[in-house]
């Protein structure tokens, strides 16, 4: 009986043991849980779990800054499924407007633009687009107003984004996670109300990921991205997207079939129209250096106001950036520098391209053509501007839509709607002084059709 007794007292033990052994695992584990979420609101360590999107919005500038250098690897995101998104109050559709348009107030470049050649005065017109929002009955009417306000600027990336844009670009900005402005965005767009706005699972970052460059534009394209035909004694390169340089695969196979049957054409047009751009890297280290035969360089200027969305984007290492303070620009012929008064920062940027000699059949000593219209924008706009002034090609076609000197997209959330919207925050001038936004790219050649537009090709090159 004794020893029946000493083992049960005995089993009592152990039981209470294991149950204090779990209990305290289980605050141990809780602990740690809040020990994680402190660092994560105190910006300490180099944390890689448990990281919930929308802790995003409580960073300032240098904190964020803070705890994204003491990273040693991409942070895990916690992102729990997607939900019903909630109807909007009329407070909170007011306040999302009001974030909105202090942050363009704060970043965009285009007012002064946008009032000589629309004759709008956006900031002018806040009460207008208020009184708009205020009479939205629904979520609906929300987003259309918000567009139609968007619209008013005039620009092809300040835009209310849809389903594949946001879609498109979480995918796209997790293959890089070293950047501080790409990153910040990439988790800004996984935040709970994003997915639940757009119905979207969220994305983790890849931890090996190489470096990418911030795009220009983001609408992508599925269809084959080059192709090559012919007409007579031209050789057509139809371009439809700048690609990033992880993309060209096939594109490089179709230029290099081009360039090694150069010899039975006595032209080259490479056809941009309704190319809205993508990736710089595509024409500077891709399609140019395989077709120029000597080195080309233009030289264009970029100003931005200061704010928090300007320095996290000019905190990346790779970019040359000065104080507008700091810098003598006095020598440089600059249209409407009256509009510089709220610039704070200031890029020289040299854009050098120089001929692929890697291979023997690369360059091309033909006369070349590019084929613009007016929905050529960004980083197709970027190409035939450097065009334009190297006098590399003649242009054929109708005036382009212009924004293409640019550092690229912001990306931002309305922090009730989850809606995103985008903008470029660059001022760009070209090399002759001209606004970029202001004068597009101008055909050497003005045509109004496609037809028009290979007659007065093949009339050059007979001439």
């Amino acid at each position: 009986m004794r020893k029946s007794k000493k083992l049960i007292f005995l089993a009592l033990l152990i039981f209470i043991g294991l149950s204090s052994t779990s209990c305290v695992k289980r605050r141990l584990e809780s602990l740690e849980k809040s020990r994680v979420e402190i660092d994560m609101q105190e910006n300490i360590g180099p944390l890689t779990e448990s990281f919930y999107p929308d802790k995003i919005a409580e960073f300032s500038e240098e904190k964020y800054l803070k705890w994204f250098k003491a990273l040693k690897g991409p942070a895990k995101l916690k992102l729990p499924a997607p939900q019903e998104p909630k109807k909007l109050t009329k407070a909170e559709m007011v306040e999302d407007f009001e974030y909105l348009f202090a942050e363009l107030k704060e970043n965009y470049p285009f007012f002064g633009v946008l009032d000589r050649k629309y004759d709008i005065d956006f900031l002018a017109n806040h009460d207008i687009y208020l009184a708009r929002i205020k009479a939205c009955e629904n979520d609906q009417d929300f987003i259309d107003a918000m567009t139609e306000i968007m619209g008013e600027l005039h620009n092809y990336h300040a835009k209310i984004a849809d389903r594949a844009y946001v879609q498109t670009t979480l995918s796209y900005y997790s293959q890089n996670w070293n950047q501080p402005s790409i990153y910040y965005e990439f988790i800004n767009l996984n935040r709970q109300a994003v997915r639940n706005r757009y119905d979207l699972e969220g994305v983790q970052s890849r931890a090996n990921s190489g470096k990418i460059r911030r795009k220009k534009s983001g609408d992508a394209k599925t269809a084959a991205n080059l192709s090559l035909t012919s007409e007579g004694d031209l050789a057509i390169l139809k371009v439809s997207q700048m690609l990033d340089d992880k993309s060209i695969e096939k594109d490089e196979e179709i230029l290099d079939e081009f360039l090694r049957n150069k010899h039975l054409y006595k032209g080259l047009v490479i056809d941009i129209r309704d190319n809205v751009g993508g990736n710089m890297e595509y024409w500077k280290n891709f399609l140019l250096p395989k077709l120029i035969t000597e080195p080309k360089q233009v030289t264009n200027h970029m100003f931005f106001k200061d704010s928090a969305k300007t320095r996290l984007l000019l905190s990346d290492d790779t970019i040359n950036v000065e104080k507008l303070s700091n810098v003598d620009i006095t020598g440089i012929k600059l249209d409407h520098a009256e509009d510089l008064k709220d610039f704070a920062y200031y890029i020289k940027d040299i854009v050098a391209i120089n001929p692929d000699e890697s291979k023997k059949d690369n360059g091309y000593e033909g006369k070349i053509f590019l084929l613009v219209d007016k929905d050529v924008f960004s980083a197709a706009e970027g190409f035939a501007s450097f065009i334009k002034h190297t006098e590399l090609a003649t242009i054929v076609g109708s005036q382009t839509g212009g924004d293409g000197i640019t550092l690229g997209v912001i990306n931002s959330v309305l922090p009730n709607s989850g809606l995103v919207y985008t903008y470029t925050n660059t001022l760009g001038y070209a090399p002759d002084g001209t606004i970029n936004e202001e004068n597009p790219t101008t055909p050497d050649i003005e045509t109004g059709t496609y037809r028009q537009s290979l007659q007065s090709i093949e009339s050059q090159i007979q001439n």
